[in-house]
């Protein structure tokens, strides 16, 4: 089990952010691309943020399950954490398959055509989509279900009468 620091047992927490902000900001710079006549340099930094946040997505996904086996999770959540799992593993196959379609592209293809830049801009929308997905299906697990928020109490609250 992984230990980070005592207030932060698993890191997932303080990670998870990283890559949402590499890939949004990589498909807007996608479409700031297409404002300006010479797209190249945008296209470029673009495909270093999906370099950068696939590799902070795998790191994510990695302490994501790692922390699922650490925090106590409720009956009730557990059907929630499965399709967080699920949806966490697509984010991280598609934007895999992405970010090296990306790099390919850039070291094969110097002035990719029309339907490639098309192409490439609305797959990195959808993958906004995925990660919109998964980041509502974490934000549920912790602020409906509390998972991760407080370890349960070994002694039960007496009622209030």
């Amino acid at each position: 089990m992984l230990k980070f620091i005592d207030w932060a047992p698993n890191p997932h927490a303080l990670v998870v952010h990283l890559p949402i902000g590499f890939l949004v900001a990589a498909a807007m710079i996608d479409l700031l691309a297409w404002l300006q006549r010479d797209d190249t340099r945008n296209r470029c930094i673009a495909t270093g943020f999906y370099a950068a946040g696939v590799i902070a997505l795998l790191g994510t996904y990695l302490t994501g399950r790692s922390a699922a086996a650490e925090v106590y999770t409720r009956g009730l959540a557990l059907p929630v954490v499965a399709r967080h799992w699920d949806w966490a593993l697509w984010c991280v196959l598609f934007y895999g398959a992405l970010g090296a379609a990306r790099v390919a592209q850039i070291f094969a293809i110097p002035s990719p055509g029309r339907l490639t830049r098309v192409t490439l801009t609305v797959a990195g929308l959808l993958g906004v989509g995925l990660l919109a997905v998964t980041g509502e299906l974490g934000g549920r697990l912790v602020y409906e279900h509390g998972v991760g928020v407080a370890a349960p109490s070994a002694v039960a609250p007496t009622p209030k009468r």
